[in-house]
């Protein structure tokens, strides 16, 4: 397998989970307020983390650059993504909500060219523009319309805006800790903290009562978010992020595959077209990957 191909199937695995994720997340959702869902997909992600932590944490990463970088980053994502994808997936469902969120490769993009010194070549261009309209057409719902303006505008571009800066600030963090499973978790714990504690002033309690079908969605898309974000940061720390990003904001295909698969959608034209328009635009990035 070629260096140039890793990251590409990292971020291909990690775009697969964060699909899966959002179809659990909406069963959880129909039982449970997008803040405790939060709460408890972040705490279970922790979780998972602490309990694998023997085998990844290693004392000389809590003194490096990225640490901080990753505390920083925690404040922003997953709280604030996850908290506004949520609210919009909650309010328009996960198919419409995907809509705006499918720009975050392109904040990633400026960013990392601006910051990074990332350089855009015309295969991965091509790739990033397929991949974006793809995930529109996926998503695009005129039914919907009139709430995609009144709340996907606010919620799910504002999940875009921080997930793609997110992409971003955890290349340069990888570059001086390079232990995906150390990022992960301090974002994660730190967003925790960030979701508890606006959790309390909310309802004046740290007692989070859900039903148990929600609680067991809930924990099901934790578990899942925790193997995914660490393939996102493992494509990250191999790979550039105009590559890895566009090819994670194509998750919502793997959403509606899912859907398509328990017979919750139809396969349609627009549903061909979206697929195309997106596996031919990952094609293209690994192309762009592969010739650098």
């Amino acid at each position: 397998m070629s260096d140039a191909a890793i990251p590409v199937l990292l971020a291909l695995t990690a775009a697969f989970l964060f699909g899966v994720s959002t179809v659990s997340s909406k069963r959880g959702l129909m039982t449970v307020d997008p803040q405790a869902a939060s709460l408890v997909i972040i705490g279970t992600v922790v979780l998972l983390y602490l309990i694998t932590a023997p085998l990844w944490m290693h004392a000389q990463d809590w003194f490096t650059l990225g640490f901080w970088i990753f505390v920083l980053n925690g404040f922003m994502h997953p709280f604030l993504s996850m908290y506004l994808a949520l609210e919009a997936t909650s309010r328009t469902g996960p198919t419409v909500a995907a809509t705006l969120s499918a720009t975050a490769p392109l904040f990633a993009a400026l960013t990392a060219i601006a910051f990074l010194g990332e350089s855009i070549n015309t295969w991965i261009a091509l790739g990033t523009i397929a991949t974006v309209m793809g995930v529109m057409t996926l998503s695009w719902s005129p039914k919907g319309i009139g709430a995609l303006l009144r709340v996907t505008l606010l919620f799910a571009t504002g999940a875009a805006i921080v997930r793609g800066l997110n992409h971003t600030l955890g290349k340069f963090g990888l570059e001086s800790m390079p232990n995906v499973f150390m990022a992960s978790f301090v974002s994660f714990s730190v967003s925790f903290c960030c979701a508890l504690l606006v959790y309390r002033l909310r309802t004046g309690t740290l007692v989070v009562r859900i039903p148990r079908a929600g609680l067991n969605f809930c924990v099901l898309t934790g578990a899942i978010i925790a193997v995914a974000v660490v393939c996102m940061y493992g494509g990250l720390a191999t790979g550039q992020v105009i590559v890895v990003s566009p090819i994670i904001a194509a998750y919502p295909m793997f959403t509606l595959l899912t859907a398509l698969i328990f017979k919750q959608e139809s396969l349609t034209a627009k549903l061909a077209l979206g697929v195309f328009l997106v596996v031919g635009g990952v094609v293209l990035i690994s192309r762009g990957s592969a010739t650098g």
